[in-house]
């Protein structure tokens, strides 16, 4: 999704709260925090006249106080030191309860430019994907449903709504992502604790998104299992894909 902050607004705002912490989103703010010169704390996004970003679809980016240092220490370029750069503005007037010198806040001016807002479908992007033979018909014939993939830089972007080309050799197929969602590798391929209910369950979830990411030579869980072992070997994540065919025009545009 082409997403870009248009203005700033508060908490309680009648703006609808975007659904999700996409990265496509986080990238969006980012740049705008830069641009900007921006810097304030979790507490202040939560909490100032001006500290909540909103998007070109009109929804608002609302993010938890950690999650907001996060956002603010990679726009400022952090170093990120056994993973806690988040703590420099989780919120920012920790200096008065360290008694330090408080720093410099820099808030944006409060207001949307609202001519900017556009329906979310024109916000759409398209990824290309390459799959394996057998693969690729299954997503040609509508059987596959659901593709797994290692949980990268590229993949992260892909949102709801995105679309993606997968290609095989001279042949391409179009899919709209219906959904997202990420899981350990150890759970999709069964070998994570079942401890509790929620991992229980999670492996049940797992058990059923590989029944629907199946194709010919890997058509049962067990086979899938063995296919991602030997693609990711060492990855520690995974992010899949929900996704439908969608039928192309003669020009190359999609029908719904």
């Amino acid at each position: 999704m082409k997403f870009q902050v248009i203005g700033w607004t508060y908490y309680e705002d009648d703006y609808p709260v975007h659904e999700g912490d996409e990265e496509s989103v986080i990238r969006a703010v980012i740049e705008a925090i830069r641009e900007g010169g921006f810097k304030f704390g979790g507490n202040s996004h939560d909490s100032a006249l001006s500290g909540v970003p909103v998007l070109n679809d009109g929804t608002m980016a609302c993010f938890s106080w950690r999650t907001w240092g996060g956002i603010m220490a990679e726009a400022l370029r952090l170093p990120n030191k056994n993973g806690m750069a988040y703590t420099v503005w989780y919120m920012d007037n920790r200096e008065r309860l360290l008694g330090e010198t408080p720093r410099e806040i820099v808030l944006p001016p409060r207001g949307v430019d609202k001519t900017r807002i556009v329906p979310r479908e024109t916000l759409a992007e398209t990824f290309e994907m390459h799959l394996v033979p057998a693969a690729f018909q299954a997503v040609k014939s509508g059987e596959k449903t659901v593709e797994i993939r290692r949980f990268d830089e590229k993949r992260l972007l892909v949102c709801k709504d995105d679309f993606i080309d997968f290609l095989f050799g001279n042949e391409h197929c179009l899919v709209r992502v219906k959904s997202t969602d990420t899981f350990p590798f150890r759970t999709l391929l069964g070998t994570s604790p079942q401890e509790t209910e929620w991992e229980r369950e999670r492996l049940k979830e797992g058990e059923e998104l590989l029944k629907r990411a199946a194709f010919a030579g890997c058509e049962t869980p067990e086979k899938l299992r063995e296919f991602l072992k030997t693609t990711y070997p060492n990855e520690q994540t995974a992010i899949v894909f929900e996704i439908e065919r969608v039928q192309e025009n003669n020009n190359g545009s999609e029908n719904a």
